[in-house]
């Protein structure tokens, strides 16, 4: 029987001239397929997305099939005294935690000739709370530099998964809602000149915007 050779139902480090595995050799490993198991209350069973499959690197890991995803978009609105924007949040479900990202885009609607213009945003924390968790988490957060100044032009904030979140299960499900931080200046009236005329003083004002939550099913692929 010939060695390092693909079909001849051993198991070896080389498979005609391949790193053996149920990638490169299915013959021999047996095929790259199936789903893992997750523990749903008192059952376990098969787990609703994640399934295994090669990767670039033939390599049989957990992953998302594409025909699966579907991308989610949630409209929220930020209204203050001096101005008002649209944001939308957009992330696929079911969400591949080692590769997606929570996307914010949002644009100015409306402002005040109080405001000063831009509006700064400084931070994005993202919060999961997941459907066995007792706690609200932070997966995730980002400083920004990112401004909006201009009406009907968006500006777009990408968040990956960033503070090594690992759940228990292969998938699970909750609830994910952001924060942003963000600063602007408004014109405060200061009395009249000789003249009647209004005076105005420059204060800066720091807020914080949060989002309802969102439902979310966050997959740990790799």
């Amino acid at each position: 029987m010939q060695s390092n050779c693909c079909g001849n139902r051993l198991n070896e480090s080389i498979e005609s001239g391949k790193l053996g595995s149920k990638c490169t050799c299915p013959q021999d490993y047996g095929r790259c397929e199936g789903k893992p198991q997750v523990k749903r209350g008192a059952r376990t069973e098969d787990a609703t997305y994640a399934r295994y499959l090669c990767n670039q690197e033939e390599k049989c890991v957990i992953g998302i099939d594409s025909n699966d995803v579907v991308p989610q978009n949630f409209l929220d609105a930020i209204s203050t005294a001096y101005f008002r924007a649209s944001a939308v949040a957009k992330y696929n479900k079911p969400f591949d935690m080692s590769l997606d990202t929570f996307d914010i885009k949002i644009t100015l609607d409306d402002l005040e000739k109080e405001l000063v213009s831009p509006i700064k945003f400084t931070n994005v924390r993202l919060l999961f709370t997941g459907e066995s968790s007792r706690t609200e988490l932070l997966i995730a957060e980002q400083n920004l530099e990112e401004e909006v100044d201009t009406i009907s032009s968006p500006i777009t904030i990408s968040v990956p998964l960033n503070l090594d979140y690992k759940p228990r299960q292969v998938e699970e499900s909750g609830a994910i809602r952001y924060v942003l931080d963000y600063n602007y200046v408004k014109n405060v009236p200061a009395g009249r000149d000789s003249k009647g005329n209004q005076i105005y003083n420059e204060e800066p004002a720091r807020e914080k915007f949060t989002s309802p939550p969102k439902q979310v099913l966050l997959v740990r692929t790799g």
